[in-house]
């Protein structure tokens, strides 16, 4: 199952994206300033996350 979003000319596939970018629209359209950067800064948080793990699982192959 994958997230997909279409919105205000943005699109994203994935958790990340779809995570920021429905932030934005919530924070834009003001249906919900609080969840919107709660969702921006949860995704920016999960992408952190991801990256770090990614990092660390390349690292780990060479040592």
């Amino acid at each position: 199952m994958t997230q997909k979003i279409f919105g205000l000319g943005m699109k994203g596939v994935g958790i990340v994206p779809v995570l920021i970018i429905a932030g934005i629209i919530l924070s834009a359209t003001d249906v919900n300033a609080t969840a919107g950067q709660l969702a921006i800064w949860g995704g920016v948080g999960i992408g952190l996350i991801f990256g770090g793990l990614g990092v660390i699982g390349i690292v780990s192959r060479y040592f």
